[in-house]
């Protein structure tokens, strides 16, 4: 009865222990399988998935190497809502939905290890947190993440006020304002373009390419 006892008791000194360190216990958290779900991003060292139940999309990422699943946001939810997914090496890039109103949402987009299950940068998806949407994403193999935002109109959100080409090395977060690399109206929502570590979109007019380094 003795060793029972002791037994039990180890169990749970080493639960409390695991919470301590931030570390939670293997069985309060559900998550599926690697290869569970719907594709939405996949490389060879990364798959992000969606895993549709009670009508809630979910979103989660998986590295192929270590099996190990983390969850990312919902899919389509103003506030939650993960969208634009780019995937490369064990890499995730993905747009979140933040500070939302009835009309629009402020954007922010992340950057994710998924082997190591860290944050590697976020950003406004625009230079100041308006209201706004993303329309395109790359990702690079060293974790530069670049895309093309709207900003929107607080008073009326159907109004187009800027179009912005950015992008943002790993270890920068929102604290870090975010310098475009190009602005304008005329720029095309969805041509942007990674080759090496040169970013490529289009503009309507005279000189429809355009380019910059990664920074």
């Amino acid at each position: 009865m003795r060793t029972r006892q002791l037994a039990l008791t180890g169990a749970a000194i080493a639960i409390l222990a695991s919470l301590a360190g931030g570390a939670s216990p293997a069985f309060s958290v559900s998550r599926p399988a690697c290869s569970a779900g719907r594709t939405i991003g996949i490389s060879k060292s990364a798959r992000v998935f969606v895993v549709t139940k009670a009508s809630i999309r979910r979103v989660y990422g998986c590295s192929t190497s270590s099996r190990r699943v983390s969850y990312l946001g919902r899919r389509g939810d103003p506030g939650e809502g993960v969208d634009r997914v780019a995937v490369t090496g064990r890499r995730v890039a993905y747009v979140r939905n933040t500070a939302c109103s009835d009309e629009a949402c402020s954007e922010t987009v992340v950057v994710y290890d998924l082997k190591t299950r860290k944050q590697l940068s976020v950003a406004h998806a625009t230079p100041s947190e308006t209201l706004s949407v993303v329309r395109d994403i790359v990702l690079s193999t060293k974790g530069v993440v670049g895309w093309i935002s709207e900003a929107r109109d607080r008073e009326n959100p159907n109004v187009l006020t800027a179009v912005y080409v950015a992008a943002r090395q790993p270890g920068l977060f929102r604290a870090t304002k975010v310098v475009p690399l190009a602005t304008g109206l005329n720029i095309s929502i969805l041509s942007l373009a990674l080759a090496g570590t040169t970013l490529y979109w289009e503009t309507q007019g005279p000189t429809a390419a355009n380019s910059a380094p990664l920074p």
